[in-house]
């Protein structure tokens, strides 16, 4: 089983069940006390927003490799629209999306991303590319940005607040 295109805590749900049904019911309810959001710092994911895949790497150098286009980015025929990271100052884990064609600058949000269970509520830094605009979007549907560039810090209002990510 690899990673590409299963979500973080799919990937440790399946881990779940077969060391339950290696070890028992004890081993399960062990590994049940670990947080399952938690993930480690040095997880770097991209995602496809043509796809909808994710797929995974141990380096955001290699997430993003080869002039600033990822594997799966190649693949799909994608660029990358915009990086999110985990903590201040471009640190933690990163998500970085890939759209199919650089943002239009048509008034719209072209590109949405709702986040996962590990993402929600995680995004303090941006880093935007390929024309693209990051708007950062809080449960109340209030929204942040745009962030035109590089921020390492999206502002207290927005910080680890953000469910939706939108692209224009």
């Amino acid at each position: 089983m690899t990673s590409a295109g299963i979500t973080r805590r799919r990937h440790r749900c399946r881990a779940a069940l077969a060391l339950s049904a290696t070890v028992g019911t004890a081993a399960m309810l062990a590994l049940a006390a670990v947080p399952a959001a938690a993930a480690p710092d040095g997880e770097h994911c991209v995602y496809s927003v043509t796809t909808q895949e994710y797929r995974c790497y141990n380096s955001l150098d290699e997430a993003t490799q080869r002039g600033g286009t990822s594997v799966s980015a190649r693949t799909a025929g994608e660029i990358i629209g915009a990086t999110v990271f985990e903590h201040s100052d471009y640190g933690g884990a990163t998500l970085t999306v890939t759209v199919p064609e650089p943002c239009p600058k048509n008034g719209k949000i072209d590109f949405w991303l709702d986040l996962d269970d590990y993402w929600q509520n995680r995004i303090s830094s941006v880093q935007a590319w390929s024309t693209c605009w990051v708007w950062l979007y809080p449960d109340s549907g209030d929204r942040a940005g745009p962030y035109k560039e590089n921020h390492p810090e999206v502002g207290s209002y927005i910080n680890d607040r953000t469910v939706t990510v939108g692209l224009s």
